[in-house]
């Protein structure tokens, strides 16, 4: 199982959109996927056919509140074969903060409270640092952020890289920072570009080479309530996210075949335990 929290700490960068579709494309290449969403706005749960308005589908928040194990029943099949999902509720941000002042990270959704038959879970995360996000990065193996080709994204970018070092060094010394991918990419801006430009320079091989443009079929989709590999498959968003996604797949083989090919700390090496 691979774990991948979709996270940044400004709203309106694409990262609902990025979580639905990435996840949409993973389970149409084969892999058995879970959309986990963590975001009360249920953004990700709504584009994917669940309004928590209708009371149609248990949530998350229903699980943490029952606490009987059983996660499958929170778990719902989705339009895209192989995609399911564990929705959002505009209550559950109201739970995690009435819980957290007495039980800590007690409450968080475990990792092993996942069924184990998905091979992917994608993490779409709150537009804010609180202890929504850091439940995400406690399970999560790998932090993937979307970054708004604008400069106006670009101050916050310092504080979501400190909430994932944060997270690393007190809840999950295993994760690692996949990489980032420029999204609402204007090809007519030349502000855009600039900023694209400024993306790579400072980030270098960090920066995935696809880039998410501005196509009015994914704002679609999200109405159609479905992915857009579904709702427009020929769209150039749609290949878009079809090539973030292999190209996310590829750098977490590599990684994967560097940490099967590197020497097995000795026994006392703390860095061993912390990814043992």
């Amino acid at each position: 199982m691979h774990v991948l929290a979709v996270i940044n700490n400004k709203g309106g960068v694409g990262k609902t959109t990025s979580a639905v579709n990435l996840a949409a494309w993973f389970a149409r290449m084969g892999h058995e996927t879970l959309l986990v969403d963590f975001d009360p706005s249920a953004g990700s749960s709504l584009h994917l056919g669940f309004d928590p308005a209708a009371n149609s589908a248990s949530t998350l928040c229903d699980y943490l509140i029952v606490r009987d194990g059983r996660l499958g029943e929170h778990i719902h099949a989705t339009t895209v074969s192989g995609l399911s999902c564990l929705p959002s509720e505009p209550s559950l941000g109201e739970f995690y903060e009435e819980v957290q002042q007495g039980d800590g990270v007690e409450f968080f959704l475990n990792r092993k409270d996942i069924p184990e038959k998905f091979r992917f879970v994608i993490c779409d995360c709150p537009p804010n640092m609180g202890s929504l996000a850091f439940n995400a990065l406690s399970l999560a193996d790998f932090a993937v952020v979307p970054i708004q080709t604008q400069y106006l994204s670009l101050p916050g970018l310092d504080l979501t890289l400190e909430v994932v070092d944060k997270a690393r060094r007190r809840l999950n010394p295993s994760l690692k920072l996949l990489g980032f991918f420029g999204t609402h990419f204007d090809r007519r801006s030349a502000v855009a570009g600039k900023v694209l430009d400024l993306l790579r320079q400072r980030l270098g091989s960090q920066m995935f080479r696809t880039v998410i443009g501005v196509n009015s079929k994914l704002i679609e989709a999200f109405q159609a309530r479905l992915p857009v590999l579904l709702y427009a498959p020929r769209a150039r968003g749609s290949e878009e996210y079809r090539q973030l996604a292999k190209e996310m797949l590829k750098r977490m083989n590599r990684i994967a075949e560097q940490k099967k090919d590197s020497p097995k700390p000795t026994r006392g090496d703390n860095e061993w335990k912390h990814l043992a």
